[in-house]
């Protein structure tokens, strides 16, 4: 255990994971009001979800509230999450370059033109695209792992090439400009550094970090009724989620009336029940209702394994606040506040536990315990109950997913009580090293 433990310590004492574990934390109040604001517009205010349609919303809410409130909301989410990316960018060049002791505000302002150039250049042959800024979308929450990056990177060129400095709590103008000065050539080398990449990308018509790539690779798992490509595919999916790229899982997780999936549905139609399924091992299903069991079962899992185990108060807190909008599939909060994304602890058990939940629900449904999902379910639902609603209320498909929910919670037990291990190391660490 000793060894494991310190493993982890050194990972989480590099640098990279040092400034990756800070931006999270700085930006957690952000990610948890965009995930609370999630949740509001795709359950409340989304026609397609379950609160809305259980609640009769299309009579009991005038459309002039419900203008309003699907304004308010999905404005919310759009300058938290739709541009979390770009905050991160910042913060992740600010870290950097204060753990280096450089002007950090300088390297955040360059980090933010660099990853907003890149995004511009890639949809720079598509004018429509420039023209009503979706090219932001590419700074969102699901671009992360290339956000951080480049920040990180913009920090290292501050490191390299920036003069050191103290920072003041209350500086005199000129004073600031004199940093700023000083600043003027590491934030030029990182600013041409970025151009040179985004017109090579752009030149070349690089793809390779555009949110249609994994495409292929999606529709693939969603339509395979093939085991060990379901089990691959979700394992290569929960990896990349876990580096920060999840617009995968999200499609995996998102309903589609693909032909397997429509002929699953009118056979269940016309025998009135789920069972035999033509394609009983559809990825797509199988994936979102035992797998994954939306697009936060596991996650809310971890939540619930914190507030049963931890004894530290403040990760009980920041699970706490982020319960309701997990347990309606709107996890981002609780995924930055821990952080989820890029900690070497939790990719272990959230990459291999979903793909565990698979391999005992094909086992189930070859043995015709539980039946395949064949109907759609309405957004917003929680994990635990699609499978449930997904097979026209079927009780054995949903007594084995509340199954498979508490074996998450026990076999997230022993990351919970290393986490916490870990966490009072690295206190001790942090109390003794450099500040940073």
């Amino acid at each position: 255990m000793e060894k494991i433990i310190n493993a982890f310590l050194w990972l989480r004492r590099r640098s990279f994971f040092r400034v990756v574990q800070r931006t999270f934390m700085i930006l957690m109040p952000v990610a948890t009001l965009g995930a609370y604001f999630e949740f509001i517009n795709s359950s409340i205010f989304s026609p397609n979800s379950l609160v809305y349609n259980l609640l009769n919303f299309d009579y009991t809410m005038t459309d002039r509230i419900w203008n309003f409130g699907d304004a308010i909301s999905s404005g919310i989410v759009a300058v938290t999450l739709g541009l979390f990316g770009l905050y991160a960018a910042y913060f992740s060049a600010v870290y950097t370059a204060r753990l280096y002791h450089k002007d950090a505000t300088v390297a955040g302002i360059c980090a933010i033109i660099v990853v907003t150039f890149y995004t511009y250049m890639v949809n720079g042959d598509n004018y429509a695209k420039l023209q009503n800024m979706s090219y932001l979308k590419m700074l969102g929450f699901h671009s992360l792992l290339f956000t951080i990056v480049a920040g990180y990177f913009v920090g290292q060129i501050f490191h390299f090439f920036g003069r050191d400095y103290v920072h003041v709590k209350l500086e005199h103008v000129v004073a600031v400009r004199d940093r700023t000065w000083n600043s003027l050539i590491p934030a030029a080398i990182a600013v041409l550094i970025g151009m040179i990449f985004s017109g090579i990308v752009y030149y070349l018509k690089l793809k390779f970090i555009d949110l249609n790539y994994f495409n292929n690779m999606t529709e693939q798992l969603r339509s395979s009724n093939d085991i060990p490509t379901i089990l691959g595919l979700t394992l290569a999916t929960l990896v990349l989620s876990w580096l920060g790229i999840n617009g995968p899982l999200i499609t995996v997780t998102t309903s589609v009336n693909s032909g397997a999936a429509i002929a699953n549905m009118n056979h269940a139609l016309r025998h009135g029940s789920t069972m035999n399924l033509p394609y009983k091992f559809l990825g797509g299903p199988l994936v979102r209702g035992y797998g994954l069991m939306g697009t936060s079962g596991v996650i809310l899992a971890l939540a619930v394994a914190l507030l049963l185990f931890t004894n530290n108060r403040e990760i009980e807190a920041i699970a706490k606040l982020n319960l309701l909008p997990v347990i309606f599939n709107s996890p981002i909060g609780l995924i930055i506040g821990l952080p989820i994304i890029l900690n070497p602890l939790y990719l272990l058990p959230l990459v291999l536990i979903p793909v565990i939940n698979e391999l005992l629900a094909t086992i189930a449904i070859g043995l015709n315990l539980i039946s395949p999902l064949a109907y759609p379910v309405l957004s917003g639902t929680p994990g635990i109950l699609i499978s449930f609603l997904g097979t026209n209320g079927n009780w054995s498909s949903f007594l084995f997913t509340l199954g498979l929910f508490i074996l998450d919670i026990v076999l997230l037990i022993p990351f919970v009580f290393l986490g916490l291990k870990i966490n009072e190391r690295l206190k001790e660490y942090d109390e003794t090293a450099t500040a940073f």
